[in-house]
């Protein structure tokens, strides 16, 4: 019980006042939203697979945190007991990962239809296994021999959800899970939870200092989960034509670039290294050449992944011209220049963990702003007018940046 005070007191604050705060937001958005009464029919298949998916993809998030890394090494220090120091490191997270991040995602689907009390209770079942299978994987991942369960398991599950109607039979298999995970955590060790400054950590501080681009590069490539979601937004831009190309009669390629712009963890790296924002606002003159070429390395991953975008729409449907590629590198150059502009000067503090940093709402303003620009190119076809106004656009915020750092 100290070890998951301790956790608790960490994750949650002092006096617990992150869980007041969750449940009140979440409270202000369901009355938000039920009171618009605003009626979406959502299958409860949909329902369970956001509770688990969700779930799982923000602990396997906390469990990966350097942050965590760092606060982790004080109590493995001391003397524990593998069971209690396994179980409070699970259940600290776990309740984290519901009370702050799923009841918000859960709160959006309750507010827009009607839902029996057996699917609400099944959904929050759901939400806890998704958490409790993670922290079991996590700690078997790294055991080859027990890497084909991890893949078994998780089909299991996902088969589960979309071709089990009965509810009552599913909820029995989400135990049945529930229970497998408690089993396997049962003999677990608790070490498989530790995660020491590594080496990569190292790298970062130590080889970085002669290219900023290189660094930044580096930094993208030693972290494994910034690298899957830029590749997950380059599948995304393989089949977005498929969705966006089925309106047919009106022009909205250009909003394709705008989404995927939304590519939270190259845009909050100073936020997520305090060590390397101090370095960059002490030193003399280096603001400028920083933030130059992080502003040169995010626009190059933004080009990356809609020129896949591009060609996708090329093999599928052609008509890819002059105006649309520099469409697509001006909405990338432009969300470039706002995301370092607005991660130099407001910087995300105050965070408990990494998952904040990455589903903070300061995420969602630059991808709003660009989806404005893109509709502005959608209304007019003949957007030459438009192109010169984001070019005006870059030049000023350019010119911003320099004058504000």
């Amino acid at each position: 019980m100290n070890i998951l005070k301790v956790l608790s007191k960490q994750l949650f604050g002092a006096k617990y006042e992150r869980i007041t705060k969750s449940l009140i937001a979440c409270l202000i958005l369901f009355l938000g939203i039920y009171t618009t009464e605003i009626e979406i029919a959502i299958a409860p298949s949909i329902l369970f697979l956001t509770a688990t998916a969700f779930s799982a993809g923000i602990m396997w998030q906390n469990l990966n945190s350097s942050e965590n890394a760092d606060s982790m090494i004080g109590l493995f220090m001391l003397p524990f007991e593998n069971r209690k120091m396994t179980f409070s490191v699970v259940l600290a997270f776990t309740g984290y990962t519901l009370i702050t991040k799923t009841f918000l995602i859960l709160t959006l689907f309750f507010a827009v239809r009607e839902w029996s009390a057996a699917q609400i209770a099944v959904s929050l079942l759901c939400a806890c296994n998704g958490s409790i299978v993670v922290a079991a994987w996590y700690t078997m991942t790294k055991i080859k021999k027990l890497l084909p369960i991890v893949f078994l398991w998780c089909a299991a599950v996902l088969l589960s959800i979309f071709f089990v109607q009965d509810i009552v039979f599913f909820a029995l298999i989400v135990l049945a899970s529930l229970l497998l995970s408690v089993l396997r955590l049962l003999t677990a060790d608790a070490y498989r939870f530790y995660r020491p400054v590594s080496a990569k950590h190292l790298i970062r501080h130590t080889k970085g200092t002669g290219s900023v681009f290189l660094y930044l590069l580096r930094y993208l490539i030693t972290n494994k989960s910034y690298l899957l979601n830029t590749a997950g937004l380059c599948v995304i831009a393989g089949f977005m034509p498929l969705i966006l190309g089925s309106f047919e009669g009106l022009y909205v390629m250009p909003l394709g670039f705008a989404i995927l712009c939304l590519n939270t963890p190259i845009c909050v790296l100073l936020s997520c290294d305090p060590n390397l924002e101090q370095a960059v606002r002490v030193l003399p003159g280096q603001a400028s050449r920083f933030c130059i070429r992080y502003c040169l390395f995010i626009f190059s991953v933004n080009a990356a992944v809609n020129s896949v975008y591009l060609i996708s729409w090329q093999i599928q449907y052609g008509g890819v011209g002059g105006i649309e590629i520099t469409s697509a590198l001006l909405i990338a150059l432009q969300s470039a220049v706002l995301s370092v502009l607005s991660e130099w000067l407001h910087p995300i503090r105050n965070r408990k963990i990494e998952s904040d940093l990455l589903h903070h709402p300061r995420k969602y303003i630059v991808p709003l702003i660009m989806l404005l620009i893109a509709e502005l190119i959608c209304m007019w076809s003949v957007s030459m007018w438009v192109l010169l106004c984001i070019v005006i656009a870059e030049c000023f915020s350019l010119s911003l940046i320099l004058r504000r750092i």
